[in-house]
Order: C-alpha cells, then structure tokens, then sequence
C-alpha cells in the first residue's frame, strides 16, 4: 500500500484535572497504521500506554516514553489496518489506554529555592486556605496549594524565572462544586529545575504572557479572577513536580514553609 503521511491534533488526557492537546503523526503503510506521539508543550511530557484488554492481541505499544519540547515517541501505537475502520478518523482511545504527565520524572528539584510572594512588592494579601487546608487542599495535587484572597482585577506577579507552557483565559465561569474545575483560567510555567507553577482562577482572558514567554521573577503575568471551582476571588498557587504532585515551597523572608490561614503577607523583596 502506499504510504501516506500527515499531522493530527489529538486531545488526550494529561494529569490530573484537564485535557490537553497533543500532536500525532499517522502513517500507513505495510498494511498497517503506525501512530508517533508528539510534544508540542514547552514543558517535559511523560507518556504511559498500555492496550486495551480487547486489543492487546494484535495492537503493538510502546508502553512509555519521556518527551522534551518537540520530541516525538515514534510508532507508539502500531494497529492492522484490517481492525481500523476509518484510516481519517483513528481514535486511540479505542485501542490503548493513556496517560500522561507533565515533567521529568529523572530531575531533581531545588528544595532550597526561595520564591517571591506572587504579587506586587509592597503589596499583601490574606491567605485564605494554605498547605493541607480542609475545603480543597486535601488531595495530593492540591495539598500543597496556597490561596491567596485577591480581587477580581488585581495583579499577580511570577514567584520565579520560567517558561510559559500553557495558558488558559476563555472561561468566564465558576460555580462551589468540582465540577466546575475545568472552568478555571490559568497559566503554567515551567522553571529551570523542573518544577512547574501553576496560576489559578484568573480572569476572563487574565493572561498578559503568552505560551512560549520567558518570564522573569517579579514580573506582572496575570489578572486576578473568580473562574473555576471556587467560591470567592483568590489565586491557586501550586508547585509541580513531574507525575501530577503538589510540592512544598517557602518564599523570600518567611521562616515557615506554610503560610498560616487568616494571615496577611507583605512582599518586601
């Protein structure tokens, strides 16, 4: 058979809360379709594949894969063709199951960094749920999670140097139960040991970066909002490492790594 060869976009499930979109290169030929899986995000993506009890006798996997920015896991998926019905609309979900992560799970963090405060200097804000608060910090990608009680409007500034990964500024939705989680707007950076912050809640199109910007500590990159699963203004500030878990973190000048709940913090630096 002739060989043909084209780019798909594919919405896959990666980490814990919401789908992304990854790139998949098809290919037919030998009387199969070969499908490579590609990473489009500027940060690290851990893929694990594992077919389907009904199709592991005749697919071919490979079952795992670390990919950097634009790295491509080639013939990930390999089906006959007889057991594809439409070569134009091959869904992966009928023949594996997918996971995947953003992060290296081979890095080693910084432990010893000291963060800004996520706004203007001389500017503070009452934390309204720190580390292990009760409402929704209690699961392991939350558990390290600060909220900090800002206005619909203010500004939020990067805690560290990074890369913008991901940015989100569509919804103007919220509601106080989890299924409006996926509603948030946000922006992901990736820093330069691996870890990832995540910016949460923020306005409608709240983003002043976009994907693929360096940022700076201290710089301005968001408005604050009221979108998601929430039930009053704040920003979700989170730390990732690789495989989907919340991370404690300390900023410049606190002596304690959790912020005490009802408190105000001033940034200094």
């Amino acid at each position: 058979m002739k060989k043909l060869l084209f780019v798909l976009i594919m919405v896959l499930t990666i980490g814990w809360s919401y789908g992304q979109t990854i790139k998949t290169h098809k290919e037919i030929a030998n009387d199969s379709v070969y499908l490579d899986y590609i990473n489009p995000f500027y940060a690290p993506l851990e893929l694990k594949l594992n077919a389907l009890d009904s199709t592991k006798s005749y697919v071919k996997v490979k079952p795992y894969g670390i990919l950097q920015h634009q790295d491509t896991l080639k013939h990930a998926l390999v089906i006959p063709i007889e057991k594809v019905k439409d070569t134009s609309k091959v869904d992966s979900n009928s023949f594996i199951k997918f996971k995947g992560n953003f992060g290296d799970p081979t890095t080693d963090y910084d432990k010893d960094f000291r963060y800004n405060l996520p706004y203007p200097k001389g500017k503070k804000y009452k934390i309204i749920q720190s580390f292990g608060g009760k409402f929704s910090h209690n699961q392991p990608h939350s558990q390290y999670a600060i909220d900090f009680g800002m206005k619909v409007g203010d500004t939020i500034t990067a805690v560290r140097d990074g890369i913008v990964f991901f940015v989100k500024e569509d919804s103007n939705e919220y509601c106080k139960t989890r299924k409006c989680v996926d509603k948030g707007n946000k922006v992901l950076i990736l820093h330069d040991d691996g870890t990832m912050a995540h910016y949460v809640h923020l306005d409608f199109e709240g983003s002043l970066v976009e994907v693929g910007d360096k940022v700076t500590i201290g710089q301005s990159i968001a408005i604050s909002g009221m979108t998601g699963f929430t039930t009053t203004p704040h920003l979700h500030l989170v730390m990732y490492k690789s495989g989907g878990n919340s991370i404690p973190f300390v900023f410049k000048g606190q002596k304690r790594k959790k912020l005490k709940q009802g408190k105000y913090y001033l940034r200094k630096h």
